[in-house]
């Protein structure tokens, strides 16, 4: 699996990166002042947005490729302390770039950005995933989980369809805030398989206000 999604960022397989960034982030993110966790992060201009937002953001990422290309094409100044850790000169964001598995960190991240993570997953990784990012989790972080809804017997991920059950299992605090349909960006596979229902499923933890 690993050496599959490091192929796909160097053959530029990468038709689930979102260049303005995702618009239901936009819409209902309300926290500020957070250290925030970005598990697979690729190379998403949602790491700048939620730092704007008076965040301090740290990606994880198991492409290089993907962690340069997020400063270059962003013009961003970064050191490098340590192997694997890149730190932007000017903002609060750090990536690290190696198996989302074997990272660590002794501080735990107070709120957790997930678009892509969780859905990229095959069934059997999913739960793993979930229990090592609650590791890396304060006990009351706020969570944004999307994930992505549609008929399976149709078509197979990635990205894979998730019931609430599973998402509710892994995060019972998750409350569904969004459901809509979005089968515009929808795989080309999926489309060849003649799926025509395609939704993204917003889900967050201590729902407060809207973002309009």
């Amino acid at each position: 699996m690993i050496d599959a999604w490091i192929e796909r960022w160097q053959v530029g397989r990468i038709g689930w990166h979102e260049p303005g960034g995702n618009a239901s982030l936009k819409r209902y993110w309300d926290q500020t002042g957070c250290r925030v966790l970005v598990p697979l992060c690729g190379k998403s201009a949602d790491l700048l947005w939620l730092e704007s937002q008076g965040n301090s953001v740290t990606g994880v990422e198991l492409s290089e490729l993907a962690v340069t290309a997020f400063f270059d094409e962003n013009e961003l100044e970064y050191s490098s302390s340590s192997p694997g850790r890149f730190d932007a000169v000017d903002r609060n964001i750090t990536m690290v770039c190696g198996d989302y598995f074997d990272f660590v960190e002794e501080s735990g991240f107070d709120a957790l950005y997930d678009r892509g993570s969780l859905v990229a997953l095959p069934a059997d990784v999913r739960p793993d995933y979930a229990a090592h990012t609650r590791s890396l989790l304060t006990q009351d972080a706020c969570l944004f989980v999307i994930t992505v809804d549609y008929d399976q017997t149709r078509a197979d991920g990635p990205p894979f369809s998730l019931s609430a059950d599973e998402i509710l299992g892994y995060w019972p605090d998750l409350e569904r805030r969004d459901r809509y349909d979005d089968l515009a960006n929808c795989p080309p596979k999926f489309i060849d398989a003649g799926l025509t229902e395609f939704y993204e499923v917003v889900w967050q933890s201590g729902i407060t206000t809207v973002r309009r």
